[in-house]
């Protein structure tokens, strides 16, 4: 077998001149955190539905998101647009407390807002994350979460 000195996609070969260098959105970027809480109360009911956070569809998504669904006072947790429900979680709370749509390394990894939300393409601007209510709610709550991403 033979021993080689490779590199990744954020370092340009500099021993090639016709490489391409690293996409500078990627090698470059800052992490935004946004922390917030939804509320529902007891009497929600079912195709409720609540915006819980706007973000730019050429971020890249990041695997610091997470929801905490201990509290929240629905059974199914699903998030997704307004539109498209479920396009980002689509699970029963009792499957975990702490619900993590991305993870290290999984299909999402460097891919953008617009991708993991099924659009066709990128809109180029905002995207709303919206929770919706399958059923009625079982009891009043709070879901905390962080949406993370990585701006170009």
């Amino acid at each position: 077998m033979a021993v080689v000195s490779g590199k990744s996609n954020l370092i340009r070969d500099h021993f090639d001149i016709t490489a391409v260098p690293p996409d500078p959105e990627v090698a470059r970027g800052r992490l935004i955190l946004s922390t917030g809480r939804v509320t529902n109360l007891t009497t929600d009911s079912n195709l409720s539905k609540y915006c819980i956070a706007e973000v730019p569809s050429k971020a890249l998504v990041h695997e610091d998101t997470f929801f905490d669904v201990a509290d929240w006072g629905f059974a199914q947790i699903v998030i997704g647009t307004e539109t498209d429900t479920d396009a980002l979680v689509d699970q029963t709370k009792a499957t975990e407390n702490i619900v993590t749509p991305f993870a290290v390394g999984d299909t999402s990894h460097l891919k953008r807002w617009w991708e993991v939300l099924g659009l066709a393409a990128d809109p180029n601007g905002l995207l709303e994350l919206w929770v919706h209510a399958e059923a009625n709610a079982t009891a009043a709550g709070t879901m905390d979460f962080r949406i993370a991403y990585i701006m170009p």
